[in-house]
């Protein structure tokens, strides 16, 4: 694996802050609002990419040492996104499509409060809802008390490799609404 240190759209945070740390990793900070998207964006020389490896690493400064932001340290990724261009002309994009997902934990399917009344059911789950394209559904951490707060880890396979020979700017996209 090699790990990008991309940059953070900062009007795609909902007031969160994402402060760099030296690993190539970001500590979310400040406001933690319950829905969100981050957009963030690398340029990269990397060949034929045909995976990308999102990890989230518990902290000492999150809740309950984390890795999420909510009271009991959890949170769900409801997609994940890539986009890719090649570096020589940004505006040439292409939205990735994933062929599988695996990740070290796969939550049961879980079914969230509804937010309000009438509204659709929020689901969690495992890794696979991260790409499904479906808002009501997500990839839950939850492997309940004593194991809930450990990092985890989620591989997500593209359809085909990515590559340009100027190279790629690629931009994460990772949406939140659970």
């Amino acid at each position: 694996w090699i790990v990008v240190k991309p940059t953070v759209d900062a009007i795609s945070t909902g007031g969160q802050k994402y402060t760099p740390l030296s690993d190539g990793s970001f500590m979310a900070q400040g406001y933690a609002p319950g829905r969100h998207t981050v957009k963030m964006t690398v340029k990269t020389d990397v060949k034929n990419i045909t995976a990308f490896r999102l990890e989230l690493l518990t902290d000492a400064n999150l809740p309950l040492n984390g890795p999420g932001r909510s009271y009991k340290g959890l949170c769900a990724l409801t997609e994940f996104n890539v986009d890719a261009a090649p570096e020589s002309d940004p505006t040439k994009v292409t939205h990735l499509k994933f062929a599988s997902a695996t990740a070290d934990f796969g939550q049961a399917e879980a079914q969230l409060d509804p937010e309000e009344k009438g509204s659709k059911p929020r689901v969690v789950g495992p890794v696979q809802y991260a790409i499904d394209g479906k808002a009501e559904t997500a990839w839950g951490i939850d492997a309940g008390p004593g194991r809930r707060n450990q990092s985890r880890k989620a591989v997500f396979n593209t359809d085909k490799p990515v590559s340009f020979d100027s190279g790629e700017v690629l931009t994460f996209i990772l949406k939140q609404n659970h």
